[in-house]
């Protein structure tokens, strides 16, 4: 009977970790919007190469991941006296399209229509999507060894992050406030600012099957956003 029941209580405890599709990353913090009222000059602009820079994302449902990629259309960063204090990214949503190399080129473009249309980022009403960068904090470590909770390490997580990154994201005409970690560098006239994290769809109105009542159907409310931006020094 040990052992019947020790294969049974296998299998079951293998089928739960197959169905983790979760991207083990840092978490956003998400709150409302946030509305700056005294705005910082900046001393020095850097204007992000949308050639070097990318956004990459992962949505995951019950039974697997699909990826994809969303370009940068345009983008600046603000510093003053070497310190970065303010910018703006511009998303292109009408590019936001699936690259999944598990799948055939017709299924990628099947998803890439379906992430356009109005259940997701209805693209042709919302061409833009927007990250404001509202603040900007050295990366305090301990503040995550103290919280409690214990931090998830995968391949996406960026090692070593230098900063914590504080900014409003709009998508579909809704603006909340998002904060995660990020690694910023600066080296001669580039900035280069890298992140991982995963986003709570829902909390921009895309609810499209996020319900877990529906079973194999549901798709986890979790994105996952990659930012890797280059942004160039603009001499005056």
């Amino acid at each position: 009977m040990g052992k019947p029941l020790q294969h049974r209580l296998l299998c079951v405890f293998l089928l739960f970790c197959a169905c983790d599709t979760t991207i083990k990353t840092d978490e956003a913090l998400i709150g409302d919007a946030i509305v700056q009222k005294n705005r910082t000059l900046p001393t020095d602009t850097f204007v992000i190469d949308t050639s070097r820079s990318e956004l990459t994302w992962i949505g995951a449902k019950m039974t697997g991941r699909h990826n994809g990629l969303i370009d940068i259309q345009h983008g600046e960063l603000y510093m003053k006296d070497g310190l970065l204090t303010g910018g703006l990214i511009e998303l292109d949503m009408t590019t936001a399209r699936a690259t999944d190399k598990t799948i055939d080129s017709k299924s990628n473009q099947k998803l890439t229509d379906h992430l356009r249309s109005e259940d997701f980022f209805d693209s042709e009403r919302y061409p833009t999507a927007t990250f404001e960068l509202t603040g900007i904090a050295p990366y305090d470590s301990t503040a995550e060894q103290n919280s409690g909770v214990s931090p998830q390490y995968s391949e996406y997580k960026v090692k070593h992050p230098s900063h914590r990154v504080t900014g409003n994201l709009t998508i579909r005409n809704h603006t909340r406030s998002v904060s995660f970690p990020a690694r910023v560098t600066l080296e001669d006239s580039l900035l280069h600012a890298k992140a991982n994290f995963n986003i709570d769809r829902t909390k921009w109105g895309l609810v499209y099957r996020s319900d877990n009542s529906l079973g194999d159907k549901t798709i986890r409310p979790e994105v996952n956003l990659g930012l890797d931006i280059v942004a160039v020094h603009r001499k005056p």
